[in-house]
């Protein structure tokens, strides 16, 4: 089971293909859309959850609609998100998390998940202190963090990956934190190659947060893949 991301550099706004995925294999795919904010966004994510979408993301590097997340048409895409039960998938740079933070502190109901731990700056190694900004937001319950395949390439490069992740289940717990494969925006590993990495980035966790990292608290949080309530 997974939850297909759309990916900007590639389709920009037109997300029929992880719609049309999602929909032929409910049950096993779920779908996060991402908006052209001139367009009357809120009305197509009603639209766009009719048809199975399960999540938004709000793209804002290098989106030509949208650069900050205190956008009003953003925050009327997290509305219509807070109503519908859906998520909202963020994918920033570390010095947008002040906008986070606001959102964060705004939509208190609303689980937001952040792409890429919002691409900190691991140089330095452990315990990180140049991402000190992301640890600060440890504090905001409805924030989840996406520990990309990406993410722990950069941290095996200045170390350990397992030292990062350990750092993050630290500050946040262990039940806030998701592996996401960065498949197929990465192309010098295969897929399994990507898994192997977030295992062994995982590998000093107890085995019921090893399980939550790789898989359970993506379920807890898209319930139609089967994860529950």
């Amino acid at each position: 089971r997974a939850v297909l991301v759309q990916p900007m550099s590639a389709y920009g706004f037109d997300n029929r293909y992880v719609i049309d995925a999602a929909r032929r294999h409910s049950g096993r795919l779920a779908s996060v859309v991402i908006l052209d904010t001139a367009d009357d966004p809120a009305r197509r994510l009603r639209a766009m959850a009719d048809d199975g979408a399960s999540g938004v993301r709000l793209f804002a590097i290098g989106n030509p609609t949208l650069s900050r997340l205190d956008d009003p048409e953003a925050l009327g895409l997290c509305e219509v998100a807070a109503e519908l039960d859906l998520r909202v998938v963020v994918t920033i740079l570390s010095d947008q998390l002040p906008e986070l933070r606001a959102m964060l502190e705004r939509f208190t109901e609303l689980t937001i998940v952040l792409d890429h731990c919002g691409f900190p700056d691991l140089s330095g190694g452990p315990p990180y202190a140049k991402a000190a900004d992301l640890f600060e937001l440890a504090a905001m319950p409805n924030l989840s963090l996406k520990a990309s395949g990406y993410l722990l390439e950069q941290a095996e490069a200045t170390g350990d990956p397992r030292d990062l992740v350990d750092r993050l289940v630290a500050a946040f717990g262990a039940d806030r934190l998701l592996w996401g494969s960065d498949y197929s925006q990465t192309h010098d590993r295969s897929y399994a190659a990507l898994l192997e990495l977030g295992r062994t980035a995982c590998s000093r966790l107890s085995p019921a947060a090893q399980r939550g990292f790789l898989g359970e608290n993506a379920l807890r949080l898209w319930p139609r893949l089967g994860g529950g309530a």
